[in-house]
């Protein structure tokens, strides 16, 4: 048996331990949302290693550093495991099956949908399409800070991990962020269509669109 792959497997479920029990310890996750991060994290691992655990661990440091600052953030005291799972377990499956451009796409447009939420809510007026002018942080609104937030975030993960795939990260990470805002006001109609199962199959659509286009 190699010894490459007897090191590669256990080393998943540690580092994602490690991930989560310090998101926990910063405040970033609730105590209960560390075993969710621990899975996440192993899935990261085994999706590519290194490229793909260090773009997860930038998603988790920017997303919360984003709720942190954000003093009209709804998740400043941390994100629940459901949370977690919404927004990494997509990416970490896919990565899994699919192969790393998934796990880039899918975290692409999960840093960006953050951060284009935590931004947008801080201004005060957004538009949201068949309402017009509504409060900031209204559920599928849209404004200039978060969408240049959104770009922001799709355009570093594309960039500092996508290599000769940024394109079609970038593009997803766009495509993902901008569907989650579009199919957010499901969430008013569908009881069972919560926010996290609208960021589940929005980061699923883009992890797949990326690897389509790669």
């Amino acid at each position: 048996m190699d010894l490459k792959y007897v090191l590669f497997y256990p080393l998943g479920p540690l580092l994602g331990g490690l991930l989560g029990g310090l998101s926990v310890a910063l405040g970033w996750l609730r105590p209960s949302a560390g075993l969710a991060a621990a899975l996440v994290g192993a899935l990261a691992w085994w999706s590519g290693g290194l490229g793909t655990s260090a773009a997860l661990l930038l998603f988790v440091t920017l997303g919360s550093l984003a709720v942190q600052t954000n003093p009209r953030s709804r998740d400043r005291k941390g994100r629940t495991a459901a949370q977690v799972l919404a927004n990494g377990l997509p990416a970490g499956l896919g990565g899994v099956l699919l192969g790393p451009v998934f796990f880039y796409g899918a975290v692409a447009a999960a840093l960006a949908d953050t951060l284009a939420s935590e931004f947008g809510s801080r201004v005060r007026w957004a538009w949201r399409p068949g309402r017009g002018r509504v409060p900031g942080g209204t559920n599928a609104a849209v404004s200039l800070p978060g969408t240049l937030a959104l770009a922001l975030g799709a355009g570093l993960i594309a960039i500092l991990f996508g290599g000769r795939h940024g394109g079609a990260i970038f593009a997803a990470g766009v495509f993902g962020a901008v569907l989650d805002t579009l199919t957010g006001p499901l969430e008013e109609r569908l009881r069972w269509w919560t926010n996290d199962v609208n960021n589940a199959v929005a980061t699923a659509a883009a992890g797949l669109l990326a690897w389509m286009l790669a």
